[in-house]
């Protein structure tokens, strides 16, 4: 037996933790020890292996664990049962581990026992990061993330509580695997991947989806046209350049419309300046645009957040630019969310937006419009009464109506407008 198999590593785990178990496993599995796992809820996994000893899994139910110090305890009587020198206890299961640490301190002193030692965190520079959320993606996450490699310094797969393996095969296939404890939304998985892009110093942030709509290949082309066109976000687009994608006509319609309210939020209305795809999750973006993104607390947590980013790009004086690539839409299962739901939850996010973004274009304009039709229907009121001498009662509260409105917007557009010069200033 190895001197690593001398030692056990115990791991307690809460009910909800269990999932963790085939990493720490895989771990042990690489340091030559044996692994303990006690459960909460009164019941006992261990697992016991090293280099010489094969892997076999017990499931024992007995008293119930109550408590860590109960949990430690079983730990304990356990590894002294197997004939260990020593243990290794893990209380945290989602803590990543220093196992020479963990296991020096073990060798160093005269316990029996010690707590295991957080690894540091890592502090490579990866100058090209590719990020991929992922939710219950076990079955497509680890080609993508083996094809991504080849295009990437290193590839970082947020797993978004996930209740599948999907952790599992993307670290089997390479990928720095963070996990989120529960399921926060595409918006949260987002952020964790800016927030990593930044602490590597990544001079570029690649993102794209691990259902396998989008091909990794497609990598090199949003790295190209961000170096020769020097631009902070490029996006992978599914309606420029000569690149065509088939796309369902329900949901080209309902990304039309976005598109539409979006621009007009952003003030593309120029041909030049509109951008094609503003929902596309497939992304490049660069060093400067990861330092205030990583930052922005606003972003949404959910899929309004490709929205989100676009508005803090125009806010910030980012630079956005596209390019062509095509989105594979005869997959299974590649929605996480309804179509019509996943709309209306964006839209419902923009106009918020194009609100507070463009009061005079939004609220101002349709004021107007309402002003002037009122004082038509005004004016026609008085002239029908010239002609006929019968007073049109309900044209004329129809038009009071519409003064009403237009004066209302008028004044709420004026006053948006201000605060937002105010903010600027």
């Amino acid at each position: 037996m190895s001197p690593r198999g001398a030692y056990a590593l115990g791991v307690v785990m809460g009910e909800s933790e269990e999932r963790h178990l085939l990493r720490i496993l895989a771990h042990a599995v690489q340091q030559g020890c044996p692994l303990f796992s006690v459960r909460r809820d009164g019941s006992i996994l261990h697992a016991i292996g090293s280099d010489d000893d094969p892997i076999e899994v017990h499931l024992q139910t007995g008293s119930p664990v109550a408590d860590a110090e109960t949990a430690r305890e079983t730990l304990v009587e356990l590894a002294r049962t197997y004939g260990l020198r020593g243990l290794v206890v893990q209380t945290d299961p989602t803590m990543r581990i220093d196992f020479d640490a963990s296991f020096d301190a073990l060798e160093a002193g005269d316990e029996f026992v010690v707590e295991a030692q957080a690894a540091e965190a890592e502090t490579l520079e990866a100058p090209v990061v590719v990020g991929i959320p992922a939710y219950n993606e076990e079955h497509a996450v680890g080609s993508i993330v083996a094809e991504a490699r080849e295009y990437a310094d290193i590839v970082v797969v947020v797993d978004d509580g996930s209740v599948d393996e999907t952790a599992e095969r993307a670290a089997e296939a390479g990928a720095v695997v963070v996990e989120h404890p529960e399921n926060r939304g595409y918006g949260a998985a987002l952020r964790t991947l800016f927030e990593e892009g930044k602490r590597r110093n990544a001079s570029s942030l690649v993102v794209l989806d691990a259902d396998g709509q989008h091909s990794p290949c497609d990598i090199k082309r949003l790295l190209r046209q961000q170096e020769e066109c020097g631009a902070d976000i490029v996006i992978g687009s599914r309606f420029t350049g000569t690149v065509e994608s088939d796309i369902p006509l329900y949901r080209r319609f309902g990304i039309w419309v976005i598109n539409v309210l979006t621009n007009v939020g952003l003030g593309g209305f120029r041909k030049e300046n509109r951008i094609s795809d503003t929902q596309s999750g497939f992304r490049a973006y660069g060093a400067k645009a990861l330092q205030t993104l990583a930052d922005d607390e606003t972003l949404g947590s959910n899929m309004r957040a490709s929205t989100d980013i676009l508005f803090h790009a125009r806010e910030q004086g980012h630079r956005i630019d596209e390019v062509g690539v095509r989105v594979r839409y005869d997959l299974e299962d590649t929605y996480t969310e309804n179509p019509i739901s996943h709309g209306y939850s964006v839209v419902r996010g923009v106009l918020p937006l194009i609100e507070r973004e463009r009061p005079l274009t939004t609220v101002g304009v349709p004021g107007f419009v309402s002003t002037f039709v009122g004082l038509s229907l005004g004016f026609w009121s008085v002239f029908e009464y010239g002609q006929s001498g019968q007073f049109p009662i309900e044209v004329v509260f129809v038009s009071l109506v519409l003064l009403l409105v237009g004066f209302v917007g008028g004044v709420v557009a004026i006053v948006h407008q201000s605060l937002r010069e105010a903010e600027i200033r």
